[in-house]
């Protein structure tokens, strides 16, 4: 059987633009690694699939392999421009 977790994905700058939206909540499978969400989100537009950005989790950056769990927040940081 198998079980899954609920999770809030906050979008900043231009993956907000791109996702036409602030947050979303994403049910994944228990045992789910911040790697296979970044595939995930990639999958959702093709300018993401293009586009460099960081996913933070619960406010830090995640160690590889980190897993998600229940009511956590990752949310997608692309790079800020400027000068």
């Amino acid at each position: 059987m198998s079980f899954f977790v609920k999770i809030t994905v906050t979008c900043f700058a231009l993956a907000r633009e791109v996702l036409a939206r602030n947050e979303f909540s994403l049910d994944v499978p228990e045992g789910t690694t911040v790697e296979v969400l970044e595939q995930d989100i990639r999958r959702l537009s093709p300018e993401l699939a293009e586009m460099p950005f960081m996913l933070v989790l619960n406010k830090k950056y995640p160690a590889e392999g980190a897993i998600v769990h229940e009511g956590d927040e990752l949310a997608i940081i692309p790079p800020v421009g400027g000068g």
